[in-house]
């Protein structure tokens, strides 16, 4: 379960219905991915009908507050509906909440399959093709990504829908580990002009080109046995036997192009979500409709690219920073036992912005848990292998850091003042060429309260002071 502010929740629901494009930046382990494939999934099943996820929002409206009530109604946010905006909600999944037999008798997993799409972007990614998909000549067959079925199944579905169309996601995770501006050309471009609907036409948008080819085809999970039959729904895309509503829809996609008006098309739903072919068949062109909505999420550090006004200029950012363990973690079993702790490693980091997420909590905790131990008993192996592997930098980073941290590591203080007069103290120590066992003595102490993680501090900080670069490795 994903807890965050009501505030921030209602600001991110309401971001993506402004704007198709939305950037969720913090640090590794705040909750970004989770956040974001749970709200995409609770809006995207819509609300039920008979046991079924009709993928349309409260009032049919593809409106903020419809949406909030849908998630609401649905169990996902049950307290999203609100004014305390600091107060701290859970965010659910249909499996939270609804039991296997309600599951199963549902269409969940249908609905998720054409109207979520999730991407791990690799460092490798400089073009389109990561997003849509490639054709192999030597098959010859297309092979579409997840997030490729996502956006034919949101226009085949605007086209049934228009404004009202169930909402359908592409959450790109750590977007920025590639260059956004290479990978994501193509969509940046069509969702500043997308596909429309008005007086039953449809005004078509910019169109980018998936293949080379100028008719539909084939994908890898086409029925080989209709491959080069004359009779075939591939076929009959491109030989004018277009006898059902999503191959015409797929027509206006090969042969279409931006800014024509079109008669709009009654397109058969059942058809759509429960029929084998649409899925099949991949046209030259894709298009973006007002119901497609990217989120990515983001990790800023040296291992990442930064972003060009171009991308900024598109999306909503939110930020995930701010980590309050005692109001998301206080119910967590063995937090109140490393909460003293937890809560003073976090003021030393944090100023620094090198403190942790939920993420990294909960395996401390969970660890803890599976040695049928305590923090005091645990502590210090956690700290030495989730939170220290993180600190690298230099001087201006960690100078006011390791010293404080290293004093935490000896005494076990949790008064943030004393930790300070301390670290001066371990300074001057260091530079004075003093050993660890010297520093124990001096300060009166058999040895430190956290062996393991004082021992690698000593020598981050010594590493520090003698080069003015430190880390773990």
């Amino acid at each position: 379960m994903i807890r965050e502010r009501r505030g921030v929740i209602q600001s991110l629901v309401t971001a993506l219905v402004t704007k198709p494009f939305m950037l969720l930046s913090g640090i590794s382990g705040s909750g970004k991915t989770q956040l974001a494939r749970r709200i995409a999934a609770g809006i995207a099943a819509g609300m039920m009908d008979n046991g079924q996820f009709t993928g349309l929002s409260y009032s049919g409206e593809g409106s903020a507050q419809s949406f909030k009530i849908t998630l609401a109604k649905n169990g996902i946010i049950p307290d999203i509906v609100g004014d305390d905006g600091n107060a701290y909600i859970d965010v659910r999944e249909p499996h939270d909440h609804l039991t296997k037999a309600q599951i199963q008798a549902s269409n969940l997993n249908d609905v998720m399959k054409y109207r979520v799409a999730f991407l791990p972007v690799r460092p490798d990614w400089t073009d389109p093709q990561k997003i849509w998909g490639y054709y192999n000549p030597l098959t010859g067959l297309y092979y579409p990504t997840s997030a490729t079925l996502v956006a034919m199944h949101a226009y085949l579905e605007f086209l049934a829908y228009g404004d009202a169309a169930p909402r359908h996601f592409i959450i790109l995770d750590e977007l920025n580990l590639a260059r956004v501006e290479y990978y994501l050309a193509d969509i940046l471009s069509l969702m500043e002009c997308p596909t429309t609907m008005a007086n039953g036409e449809i005004q078509m948008g910019e169109l980018s080109q998936v293949h080379p080819f100028n008719r539909p085809l084939w994908t890898v999970s086409a029925p080989k046995s209709e491959i080069g039959k004359e009779d075939s729904v591939h076929e009959q895309l491109y030989i004018g036997k277009m006898d059902r509503s999503w191959t015409l829809a797929y027509h206006y996609l090969s042969m279409a192009n931006s800014g024509m008006m079109l008669k709009k098309i009654p397109v058969d739903l059942a058809d759509i979500i429960n029929g084998a072919d649409w899925h099949r068949v991949v046209p030259p062109k894709i298009t973006f409709t007002p119901n497609l909505t990217i989120i990515g999420t983001v990790n800023v550090d040296e291992t990442t690219f930064s972003f060009s006004p171009k991308v900024l200029d598109r999306a909503f950012v939110m930020e995930f920073n701010e980590m309050d363990y005692d109001r998301v973690c206080h119910d967590w079993p063995g937090y109140a036992d490393a909460q003293p702790a937890i809560t003073t490693i976090h003021k030393i980091l944090r100023p620094e912005n090198l403190h942790f997420g939920y993420r990294t909590v909960k395996e401390i905790l969970d660890y803890i848990q599976q040695s049928q131990s305590t923090w005091a008993q645990q502590g210090d192996f956690c700290m030495a292998s989730k939170i220290l592997p993180k600190l690298r930098g230099g001087e201006d980073k960690l100078g006011s850091i390791l010293p404080v941290f290293l004093a935490f590591a000896i005494t076990g203080e949790t008064d943030q003042a004393k930790l300070h007069e301390t670290a001066g103290d371990l300074v001057a120590d260091i530079l004075d060429a003093r050993q660890m066992p010297g520093i124990l003595k001096r300060m009166q102490l058999a040895s430190p309260v956290y062996p393991l993680t004082s021992n690698k501090l000593f020598r981050m900080t010594r590493q520090l002071l003698e080069t003015g670069l430190a880390s773990f490795f």
